[in-house]
């Protein structure tokens, strides 16, 4: 498929859908917002990467996703509306066209406080655990995949592009399957360290790494205020260096939060929620919770508000001292057995951001699988 379909003018057509704007792009496809008979859709056309050397498998894969697609009916999930070819011979489908805000854009716009937050993810791991019971893996789970509709507030899950289900055909080139970097569990990098001898060795994603990449959006809401900015940030799936407690970041996340965060996170996939369904239980538990801890904005708004000072945030931290008041602002001590791990991670922070300052640039990111989909969504624009 060819890169120019990007820039179709508005007013065009694909097959017989009027093209008003594009939404965003990605790694497997170009969407666009249609109309055709008064009706409003997400028009998703399958984008073809060199990388696979074989147009099959840029419509295996579509086929793939509008498979996963229709055999889900969630009021969190995004649903299917049609398919057909576009003029260039590719695939698209028809998507409901989802008029909201992603993840990252709604705590910046709308400053919700812990509860909120808690309650939309309780929706999340609720539409999970419906998804994971009927044998489908979304597996690139992120802030920009999850869309906030702004009639009603509701959470959508979009862009089922590296989605596969029970029996699927394998369509993976490389050791891990499609999906974005940051948001992959430390397992499968480690599965990639110890079979990087075995060329036909492929990894078999989880619902454990589905629930770890929840967690990286949990934790990323809880500790950025401005979650939108493209800059340089902690990696939590680094092997050498556990994420320190969101509430050693952000002393307004309340410690039961904070903790189940780290569980979430836990390096050793059996020490998460058991499953999608416990997961959502834990939230709802805490979302119910009496104490008035969560009732105030996760941040402070004049922090969330572009154009302000910088905030000094677990992803790019500044001073040990900036670190030492954060700690002084806790409300209760950490556990004895986290507190050194603490300190540790505190120093390595530090030195962190010494490297970012000096580089301008991440340092030991783990290294992208071939097959990575990093979509590049257009920023504040919604997509499906």
């Amino acid at each position: 498929m060819s890169a120019t379909l990007l820039h179709v003018p508005p007013g065009s057509l694909i097959d017989g859908w009027q093209v008003s704007r594009p939404l965003g792009d990605g790694g497997f496809a170009f969407v666009f917002l249609g109309e055709k008979n008064g009706r409003h859709r997400a028009i998703k056309v399958a984008q073809h990467r060199e990388s696979s050397g074989d147009f099959k498998q840029t419509h295996a894969r579509t086929l793939r996703e509008l498979t996963a697609l229709l055999m889900l009916d969630h009021p969190h999930i995004v649903r299917p509306q049609g398919y057909g070819l576009a003029e260039s011979g590719n695939l698209y489908l028809a998507l409901d066209y989802v008029d909201g805000w992603t993840l990252a854009e709604w705590a910046e716009r709308k400053h919700p406080t812990v509860r909120e937050i808690l309650g939309v993810f309780e929706k999340i791991a609720g539409a999970l655990a419906y998804m994971h019971g009927r044998g489908i893996l979304h597996r690139d789970l992120k802030l920009s995949n999850v869309l906030i509709r702004k009639s009603d507030g509701e959470p959508v899950i979009i862009d089922f592009s590296c989605a596969t289900y029970t029996l699927a055909d394998d369509l993976t080139n490389g050791g891990l399957p499609p999906g974005t970097d940051r948001y992959r569990a430390p397992e499968q990098f480690k599965f990639l360290r110890e079979h990087k001898d075995k060329h036909r060795a492929r990894y078999a994603f989880q619902v454990a790494d589905e629930i770890f990449a929840v967690g990286v959006m949990l934790h990323e809401l809880l500790t950025d205020p401005r979650p939108t900015e493209f800059r340089p940030r902690f990696d939590l799936n680094n092997p050498a260096l556990p994420p320190p407690p969101p509430r050693l970041a952000n002393a307004r996340v309340p410690a039961p939060l904070s903790d189940l965060v780290e569980n979430i996170l836990a390096r050793d996939p059996r020490g998460r929620p058991v499953d999608t369904e416990a997961l959502r239980r834990e939230l709802a538990d805490l979302r119910t919770a009496h104490s008035t801890e969560y009732d105030v904005p996760a941040h402070p708004p004049a922090e969330q508000r572009h154009g302000g000072p910088t905030p000094a945030t677990l992803a790019i931290p500044s001073t040990p001292q900036t670190l030492k008041r954060r700690v002084a602002m806790m409300e209760r001590p950490l556990r004895a057995g986290r507190w050194l791990a603490g300190v540790v991670c505190i120093v390595a922070l530090v030195v962190t951001a010494a490297l970012w300052r000096s580089s301008g640039s991440a340092p030991g990111g783990p290294a992208a699988s071939h097959d990575a989909a990093t979509p590049r969504p257009l920023p504040a624009t919604p997509h499906s």
